[in-house]
C-alpha cells in the first residue's frame, strides 16, 4: 500500500494523460469532459502522436486557453503505448489516469476515485465502464466486479475490465517501474500483470468512463499487426505474479476462447499454437476444469496446424520486392525460407533430378525442391509470382490444402501441408522413380492432378471439393485469382497490374464464359418445361439459345455492371461477348 504523499507537482492530485492521434472530430469532447471534473487539483497532458489532421492545433489552442492546467507534448507517430509513456513521464500528479481521445469521463470520476485511493492507500483504483455502441445507438454498463471490496484472486479469475487502462487510477510510482511496449494490444500485454503485482486495489462501482465503440476501431478490424495479441497474452502469462498463476491462466483461457470463437477466428491457428505452448497450464487448471464452456478450449490442443512458414524456391530468378513486403506486412511473425540453387547442390540431388538440371529443366527441379522442403519442414509453398494476403491464415487450420488454377489445372503457386504429410511424401517419391513421367519431365500440376484423380477421386472441374474428408481443394478464386471478395488467399502476379485491377487468365475467362452459357441453357430448358439435359464439357458447347435471347441476356448483365472498372467483374463479361461473336460468326 502507498503512503499519503502530495506528489511532485505542487499539490496536483491526478494527472490525466490523453494520447491524441487523428481525432479532430472527437478531441474537444474528450478534453471538455476532463475539464469538467469536480476535482480541482489536476493537470491534463495532451500527447500529440504525430497527427496530420487538425488535432495538433486543437491541442495548442487548449494549452493557450488553460496554461496552468493543460500541457501539450508533440512527438512523431509512435503508437498509443508510446504516447501514454510520454505522458506518464511528464506527469506531476500523485496519481495518473489515461483517457482515450475519442472517449469521455463523468464529472465526478477522479474526485471519487482519488478519495478512494487516499482512503485505502491503494496502488490503483478502478471503476465501471459504460460502452456506447455508436452505430447501434445503444449503451451497456460493464461492471468490473460484483462486490465493493476486491478479492484479488477472484477478481483476476472472474472480474471484468481487467485489461483496461482507462478505467483505472494508478499511483505514479507504478509508471516509474513499468512502461507500455510498442505494439498493438499494449493494454493486454501490461495491465493484467500489473494487477497481479500491485495487489492493493480499490473499487468505485460506478460507470464513470464512457467508451465509444465504433465498427472501424482496432479492436474490430483485422490488420496484419493484430498478431501482436498473441505476444500480449504471452506477456500476461509470463510477467504476472506466480502466486496467481492459476487465475491468470484461467483469465487468459477466457480471452482466448472469446477471440477464437467470437471475434478473431482468422487468427485461430495462432491462438492454437499459444495454447499448445502452455499446454500443461491449461490442461491442469482447476478453474477451466469446472467451467464447461471454457473447457471446450482444450479440444484445440489436439489440433495440428500448419506452421507459419513460407517456402519460396527460385532458381536463377529474383523475388519481387512486393512479395517480401506483403509477407512482412500481413505475416510479421512468419518465417520466410527463400531458397535458390545454392541450397540444393547438384551432387545432393537424386540422379534423375541431376539429369533434369543438366537438361535445363529448372522449373521441374524447383518444384521437386519445394516439395522436399515442404515435406521436411511443413508450411506453405508460395512461388515468387504468387502473392498471399491475410486470409491465408485461415488455411493454416488444414493439414494439407490445394486449389484449382482454372477448370482443368491445379495451382502450384500456393499449396501447403504439415511436416511429413503422406501425400507430399508420395508426390516427392514419384520424382525419384525411373518411369515415363520423369523422362518426360511431367510438371507438378499434372502430376498432382493425376495423383488426386487416381487415389482420391478428384473431379477436374474447377469446383471446391473435400477429398475423402481430409484433403480440401479450393476454387481458383482462393489460391490463384482474386475473383471473389472474402475468399481470396493468394493470387498470381506475374506482371505489374494497375491499382484497382486484378489479373485473370484466359483459361479462367473461358471457364466463366462456358459456365454462363451452361447456366443459360439450363434456365431456358426449365422455363420451357423441359428436363435439364446433363451439362456438357466446356469443349463441346450446349445448344445455343436464339441470337436475340442471348444478346438480350448479355446486355442485361453488361448494363448491371457497366460502371465497374475492375477486371474481376467487367473483363469476364467482355470476354463472354467476344466469345458469343465468334460463335455467331462460326455458325454463319
Amino acid at each position: 500500500m502507498r503512503g499519503m504523499d502530495n506528489g511532485t507537482g505542487g499539490g496536483i492530485k491526478v494527472s490525466v494523460v490523453i494520447p491524441v492521434y487523428q481525432v479532430e472530430n472527437y478531441l474537444e469532447r474528450a478534453v471538455d469532459s476532463v475539464l469538467a471534473q469536480t476535482l480541482e487539483e489536476k493537470e491534463i497532458i495532451l500527447v500529440d502522436d504525430g497527427s496530420e489532421d487538425a488535432s495538433p492545433e486543437i491541442c495548442d489552442r487548449y494549452a493557450e486557453a488553460y496554461p496552468e492546467l493543460i500541457r501539450v507534448i508533440h512527438q512523431e507517430n509512435q503508437g498509443l503505448g508510446m504516447a501514454r509513456n510520454a505522458g506518464a513521464r511528464a506527469a506531476r500528479g500523485e496519481y495518473i489516469a489515461f483517457v482515450d481521445s475519442d472517449d469521455t469521463v463523468e464529472p465526478e470520476m477522479y474526485a471519487e476515485m482519488f478519495e478512494k485511493a487516499q482512503e485505502g492507500s491503494y496502488d490503483m483504483v478502478m471503476c465501471d465502464v459504460r460502452i456506447i455502441y455508436v452505430e447501434e445507438d445503444r449503451t451497456t454498463v460493464v461492471s468490473s466486479y460484483p462486490n465493493r471490496e476486491i478479492d484479488l484472486a477472484d477478481y483476476i479469475a472472474n472480474g471484468s475490465n481487467i485489461t483496461y487502462s482507462v478505467n483505472k487510477l494508478f499511483h505514479r510510482s507504478i509508471w516509474e517501474e513499468n512502461r507500455y511496449e510498442k505494439m498493438l494490444f499494449e493494454d493486454i500485454a501490461l495491465i493484467p500483470s500489473l494487477v497481479t503485482r500491485y495487489p492493493a486495489i480499490g473499487y468505485v462501482p460506478k460507470p464513470f468512463y464512457n467508451y465509444y465503440r465504433r465498427a472501424n476501431t482496432i479492436s474490430t478490424t483485422f490488420v496484419g499487426e493484430m498478431v501482436d495479441i498473441i505476444q500480449s497474452f504471452r506477456n500476461f502469462l509470463d510477467r504476472s505474479d506466480p502466486a496467481y498463476r492459476e487465475e491468470v491462466v484461467y483469465n487468459t483461457a477466457k480471452q482466448l476462447y472469446w477471440n477464437m470463437t467470437q471475434s478473431r477466428v482468422l487468427f485461430q491457428a495462432d491462438f492454437i499454437q499459444l495454447l499448445q505452448e502452455y499446454e500443461k497450464d491449461f490442461r491442469l487448471n482447476p478453474y477451466i476444469a469446472k467451467d464447461g464452456k471454457i473447457r471446450k478450449i482444450l479440444d484445440f490442443l489436439d489440433k495440428e496446424v500448419l506452421p507459419e512458414r513460407f517456402i519460396c524456391v527460385h532458381f536463377h530468378r529474383s523475388v519481387p520486392p512486393a512479395y517480401q513486403e506483403e509477407i512482412r506486412t500481413d505475416f510479421p511473425k512468419a518465417e520466410l525460407l527463400e531458397l535458390d540453387e545454392t541450397d540444393f547442390p547438384p551432387e545432393e540431388l537424386p540422379p534423375l533430378l541431376r539429369a533434369a538440371l543438366e537438361a535445363g529443366k529448372t522449373d521441374y527441379v524447383e518444384e521437386y525442391c519445394a516439395l522436399k522442403t515442404l515435406c521436411e519442414q511443413g508450411g506453405v509453398v508460395l512461388a515468387p509470382e504468387t502473392r498471399a494476403n491475410l486470409n491465408l491464415k485461415r488455411l493454416r487450420l488444414e493439414r494439407i490444402f490445394f486449389g484449382f488454377e482454372n477448370d482443368e489445372d491445379l495451382t502450384t503457386g500456393c499449396y501447403g501441408a504439415v511436416k511429413g504429410h503422406y501425400v507430399i511424401r508420395a508426390l516427392l517419391a514419384s520424382y525419384e522413380e525411373d518411369n515415363i513421367f520423369n523422362k518426360a519431365y511431367l510438371p507438378l500440376k499434372d502430376r498432382l492432378r493425376d495423383f488426386l484423380v487416381l487415389h482420391f477421386q478428384l473431379k477436374v472441374n474447377g469446383r471446391k471439393q473435400l477429398l475423402k474428408k481430409e484433403i480440401p481443394v479450393y476454387l481458383p478464386s482462393v489460391l490463384a485469382y482474386d475473383m471473389q471478395d472474402g475468399e481470396n488467399c493468394a493470387k498470381k502476379a506475374e506482371q505489374e497490374i494497375p491499382e484497382g485491377y486484378e489479373l485473370v487468365s484466359r483459361r479462367v475467362l473461358k471457364m466463366w464464359s462456358d459456365r454462363i452459357l451452361e447456366n443459360w441453357s439450363l434456365y431456358k430448358q426449365a422455363a420451357n418445361g423441359k428436363a435439364a439435359a446433363p451439362v456438357r464439357k466446356s469443349a463441346s458447347l450446349p445448344p445455343a439459345p436464339s441470337s436475340r435471347e442471348m444478346e438480350q441476356r448479355i446486355q442485361e448483365v453488361v448494363n448491371t455492371y457497366e460502371g465497374s472498372t475492375s477486371w474481376r467483374i467487367t473483363k469476364p463479361l467482355r470476354a463472354l461477348g467476344t466469345l458469343w461473336k465468334r460463335l455467331r460468326k462460326g455458325r454463319k
